[in-house]
């Protein structure tokens, strides 16, 4: 049986995503706009008819 992992969709901790500003006025208002206007991404979505048919027969949806 085929395995297929996507590689794009890893977890990774989330103290890694954290952004470093600096301590000044600069980096306060810098900091400020990435909450109010920054987390708007829309999470990737597949399709499973975008599969190949071999991969599709192997995960049970095409006979």
């Amino acid at each position: 049986m085929a395995q297929a992992l996507n590689f794009d969709t890893i977890a990774t901790p989330a103290a890694m995503d954290k952004k470093a500003y600096a301590v000044n006025i600069k980096g306060l208002i810098a900091h400020a706009l990435d909450i109010l206007f920054g987390g708007t991404k829309t999470p990737k979505q597949y399709n499973v008819s975008d599969l190949p048919a071999h991969l599709q027969k192997d995960i049970g949806l095409y006979r």
